[in-house]
């Protein structure tokens, strides 16, 4: 057997141990794979599917959360009007601490039983409660259907279609989860126009439900086909002299040991630091617009607006991480962002508040589109849900605590000392993750 026939399987035996069931096989000796042909190999008709599907998750679960500050405000003015924007703004951060302090569970579920189960329980449970929220009169109740329900939902939605990138892609991974992590930036754009528009023509409720509806056929496909990858069988001769079935080979546990990592610690804690920040544009840039006396109607486009810039602010990142490395694409994400924000209140019409909110959501894009990759860079196959559900995790105590304290910043010093907090708590996140970046590669300028 010639060396280029060899170097076909090569990817999948090595490829970061993209499969737990070939993990055995990488010891085998085999020739030097062309790159070229690594390169393409990542980019089959299954590895597709798994993009759309997870990218299609990923619109329905964090790009519906990315379209809270269109809640925030209709409930500010009309269902919950009594309530002040902090008590509201409880409803978003719940929901985001249920989604992201699960993970680490759902996480282990994953390694163990694969991602199928998990998006089908995690579907059904985000329709049901989007049916429960359109028929909520009072407080408590929104509390327990979006902010503790829908969150539960959307977490195991969220974790495995992302977990899943890792073991399909090594060489363009950080474009490759660049790509899924659109999918949020996609429903930030369309999810924002479309209550609107719902809650406008048919009201509260069957706008909520008509939603749910549209998300049905959605994660109905990204159930079907999110996967781990099939294991693949050597060439017959390394089989034969290796004396390896595959489909004997046990699967590995799930290891949570990798929570010790240094690595992964500091990582955590760098983005609990920027998470405190990072979603305070996207939930009050249209109650901004509207306290200007600026057009209400393009109030509520900002939001788009921000995430249609996050959608190219996830991709290109992604692409450029594979070049020089994900943890120094997210240390100057981190610190663009930051810079931007506290530039907030510097943009007081309608042409700076767009510029605003395009800087914004390109600069912070690759934050939330990067940290799987930098998770899963220090880890092995069998660990990417854990590693991913540790720093979703502590991600989401931010997420929880992070808008209620801008909501009590904003009514104590208005938006001058929201937008310093969310800016300042950024850039002292960025100070933690250039730690963790030193700790991957301690060559300051060098790829991490």
């Amino acid at each position: 057997m010639s060396g280029k026939d060899h170097s076909l399987p090569d990817p999948i035996l090595t490829d970061s141990d993209i499969s737990r069931d070939e993990e055995k096989l990488a010891s085998v000796d085999q020739s030097q794979p062309e790159e070229p042909e690594i390169l393409l190999s990542e980019f089959n008709l299954r590895s597709i599917l798994v993009l759309i599907g997870s990218f299609l998750a990923l619109f329905c679960s964090v790009g519906f959360v990315n379209a809270f500050g269109i809640f925030q405000e209709y409930y500010s003015s009309h269902i919950l009007a009594l309530k002040s924007a902090s008590d509201i703004s409880w409803l978003g951060s719940f929901n985001v601490f249920c989604m992201f302090g699960t993970t680490i569970i759902v996480g282990y579920l994953n390694d163990k039983h694969g991602p199928r189960i998990l998006l089908a329980s995690g579907s059904l449970t985000i329709v049901f409660a989007l049916f429960m929220t359109s028929l909520c009169k009072d407080y408590y109740q929104f509390f327990l259907a979006q902010g503790l329900l829908l969150g539960l939902g959307l977490a195991f939605v969220f974790l495995p279609s992302i977990a899943v990138i890792p073991r399909y892609f090594t060489h363009h991974r950080g474009l490759a989860m660049g790509i899924v992590v659109s999918g949020s930036s996609m429903g930030g754009v369309i999810w924002p126009i479309a209550l609107q528009n719902f809650f406008d023509s048919v009201g509260f409720g069957w706008g909520v439900r008509i939603s749910a509806f549209m998300m049905v056929p959605l994660l109905g496909f990204a159930i079907l086909t999110v996967r781990v990858p099939m294991p693949i069988a050597p060439p017959s001769s390394i089989r034969i002299n290796a004396n390896i079935s595959i489909s004997k080979q046990p699967k590995p546990k799930p290891d949570i040991s990798v929570i010790k990592n240094p690595i992964l610690l500091l990582l955590a804690a760098g983005l609990f630091l920027v998470y405190l920040g990072l979603f305070s544009p996207f939930f009050y840039i249209t109650s901004w617009t509207i306290s200007l006396g600026l057009d209400a109607n393009m109030g509520f486009y900002m939001v788009s607006i921000i995430n249609a810039a996050s959608l190219f602010g996830r991709i290109l990142p992604g692409l450029w991480a594979d070049r020089i490395g994900a943890y120094n694409i997210m240390v100057v994400s981190a610190g663009l962002s930051g810079v931007v924000c506290m530039c907030w209140t510097e943009a007081t019409s309608i042409g700076g508040i767009v510029v605003l909110s395009l800087a914004y959501g390109f600069v912070s894009g690759a934050v939330i589109g990067l940290q799987g990759a930098c998770a899963s860079q220090i880890a092995k196959p069998h660990q990417y849900g854990v590693v991913m559900g540790f720093t979703m995790s502590v991600i989401s105590i931010a997420g929880l605590i992070g808008s209620p304290i801008n909501g009590q910043l904003l009514s104590k010093w208005q938006y001058l000392g929201l937008s310093l907090f969310s800016g300042l708590a950024m850039l002292l996140g960025m100070l933690v993750l250039i730690l963790a970046k030193l700790r991957v590669n301690p060559v300051f300028f060098g790829k991490a």
